[in-house]
C-alpha cells in the first residue's frame, strides 16, 4: 500500500511540472501554443501567459509589469481560434475573444472581438509575436 501511494504522489508531482509555469508548444502546430496561451489567461494564470511571448516583448516589459497589467485589463472568458495560416517559422491566427463585464471599462455585459494573433518560431518552439 505504502508502494502504491509513493507512485501516486510521483505521478501528481510529474503533472504538476508538466503543468506549472511555461508554455511549451509543439513544434509543429501552433494551435498548441495559441491553447496554453489562452487557457492560461481565462484562469488569470499570467505567470504562465508571459513565456508564451516572444523573447523581444519581454525583454521590454517585465513579467511584473506584465502581470500587473494584465490584473487591471479584462478577465478573458473564452475564445475560439477561426483559421491558422502558417508559413515556415511565422503563423497567423484569427481568434474571437469573449471578455467578462467589467465595471472599471463600464460594460455589463460580456463583450467579443476578433483579432489577429502573430506567431513566430523561435529556439523551436511557437511564440505570441507583439510589436
Amino acid at each position: 500500500m505504502k508502494g502504491r501511494y509513493m507512485i501516486i504522489s510521483a505521478l501528481l508531482a510529474g503533472a504538476a511540472v508538466m503543468t506549472g509555469t511555461g508554455c511549451h508548444s509543439n513544434r509543429d502546430n501552433p494551435k498548441d501554443l495559441l491553447n496554453i496561451f489562452f487557457r492560461a489567461a481565462i484562469r488569470q494564470d499570467y505567470a504562465s501567459v508571459y513565456p508564451c511571448y516572444y523573447d523581444a516583448y519581454k525583454a521590454k516589459v517585465s513579467e511584473d509589469d506584465y502581470i500587473r497589467h494584465r490584473k487591471d485589463a479584462s478577465v478573458l472568458r473564452s475564445y475560439t481560434v477561426k483559421s491558422i495560416t502558417a508559413d515556415g517559422d511565422t503563423a497567423q491566427a484569427q481568434v474571437e475573444l469573449t471578455f467578462a463585464p467589467s465595471k472599471k471599462l463600464k460594460r455589463d455585459r460580456p463583450y467579443s472581438t476578433a483579432v489577429t494573433e502573430e506567431m513566430v518560431r523561435e529556439n523551436g518552439e511557437w511564440k505570441i509575436k507583439v510589436w
